[in-house]
């Protein structure tokens, strides 16, 4: 009876030793972190650490939830939340084929995958409407099944991009793939740039640009796995926000205690290294991308929506920084994350911005008048895209108009002359606060 135990434990543990060989052999990606609910698209089978992938599988995360992947090349990815991805083809000797369904994927890839072609793609990721040609690189992709939109951001190397929107089918071999990456319309996305396939904007990738270089390298930090807490969220929502009179590149504690003629000399001097576009109007306008698919740099990456929105065509650049200063209301990011926020508009997978009951916008001191602080307040939904209707910016701070050309919004003041006004405002009231006390000290004297 003893013996007979035994043999049945043996067969057994051979059997679990057969199928870790099998799926180690089978496999083409080991699963290095998991957190949260992911699992198998197909069978729903929870995945775990140390699982071996194979070849055809979906896998599928939820909310705050993450996987990493270790290839056989030695290339890994990173699936974010909510995310789908496919592990299409994942030859030995050929390279291997990702299909983002949904979501957010984050790829470091090799340099020297399986010894292949240096002037072939050692990886594909696709979309179903774009695909991207690797040769060694760090880069991030989304794509929103909503509005079919794909967007591409090289952290490291390059990664070349093109279309496939005009595709009616959804299976490539490596070798169209490869065409499409090399045709004449694709681009060449480059680190720190950005590029996208956006039907409603265009069949063809858009030209690369720099995003927001604060934005870049919070995204650079974050592999996917990182999440903002609600609390923050709660926190960000609830909180006043304020806009500086000071002007890009001051040291506003030569402004604390000082008199008329000092502020004057020091805003002497800030305006004079302002740096202002030439073209620019005497209002706050962007216009739509042109007929080659080109947009302003400095804009913000809205990842959930894989949107591109671009500072307005006449937006300041910060002297110090050499960056664009753009309109608080246009939106931020998560510090933590990377991913974008509003505080101001919901932004949707339309590009349409709505606007919503958020915190007032007040400018940053208390009137030594007494009298209240301005507030600054969402206006009619607009959107980022559609040129369609000109409509006028009733303030500096709110989100851009989108039109056809470079024509100014006749009622929609200027960013800089807003400015301005706010600091003629501000030493009329330090003036004002002089001469009143220069009335007392009279009055007493008399006494």
């Amino acid at each position: 009876m003893k013996v007979l135990k035994l043999i049945i434990l043996s067969i057994a543990i051979l059997a679990n030793l057969s199928t870790l060989n099998a799926n180690s052999e089978n496999g083409v990606a080991k699963v290095m972190k998991v957190r949260g609910k992911v699992f198998y698209s197909q069978t729903k089978k929870p995945l775990a650490k140390g699982d071996w992938v194979p070849e055809g599988a979906k896998i599928t995360t939820k909310a705050r939830s993450f996987v990493k992947l270790l290839f056989i090349d030695k290339s890994n990815l990173t699936l974010g939340a909510n995310s789908e991805v496919e592990v299409e083809q994942f030859p030995k000797k050929k390279a291997g084929i990702i299909n983002l369904i949904n979501g957010q994927l984050r790829s470091k890839v090799s340099k020297n995958y399986l010894q292949i072609d240096k002037k072939k793609s050692k990886l594909f990721i696709k979309t179903k409407t774009a695909a991207m040609g690797v040769r060694g690189t760090d880069f991030q992709v989304n794509y929103n099944p909503a509005n079919n939109n794909t967007t591409l951001i090289t952290f490291e190397g390059a990664v070349a991009m093109g279309s496939l929107s005009s595709f009616k089918k959804t299976r490539f071999l490596q070798d169209r793939l490869e065409k499409v990456v090399s045709s004449p319309t694709s681009v060449m996305v480059r680190q720190g740039q950005l590029s996208g396939v956006m039907p409603n904007v265009d069949s063809k990738p858009i030209e690369p640009v720099k995003i927001n270089k604060q934005q870049l390298k919070a995204l650079e930090a974050n592999d996917g796995s990182k999440t903002s807490s609600n609390g923050d969220k709660n926190k960000s929502e609830k909180k006043q926000m304020s806009r500086n009179i000071i002007p890009p590149g001051m040291d506003s504690s030569k402004f604390s205690g000082a008199g008329g003629t000092e502020i004057m000399g020091q805003m002497a001097k800030a305006d004079s290294n302002l740096k202002v576009p030439t073209s620019q109007a005497p209002t706050l306008t962007v216009t739509k991308a042109d007929p080659k698919g080109t947009m302003k740099e400095g804009g913000f990456v809205d990842t959930n929506n894989a949107l591109y929105i671009p500072p307005p065509k006449n937006a300041p650049v910060d002297p110090m920084t050499n960056e664009v200063i753009v309109p608080v209301q246009m939106g931020s990011f998560d510090k933590e994350t990377g991913e974008y926020k509003n505080d101001f508009y919901v932004v949707n997978e339309n590009g349409d911005m709505i606007p919503k009951n958020k915190p007032q916008i007040t400018v940053n001191r208390n009137p030594a008048s007494g009298g209240t602080k301005p507030n600054i307040m969402p206006e009619e939904p607009m959107n980022i895209f559609n040129p369609d209707g000109e409509k006028p910016l009733g303030n500096p701070m709110l989100p851009p108009v989108i039109t056809d050309d470079s024509r100014p919004v006749n009622d929609g003041p200027d960013i800089l002359k807003n400015t301005m006004d706010d600091r003629d405002q501000m030493l009329d009231q330090t003036n004002t606060t002089s001469t009143n006390r220069t009335r007392v000290k009279v009055i007493l004297d008399r006494q």
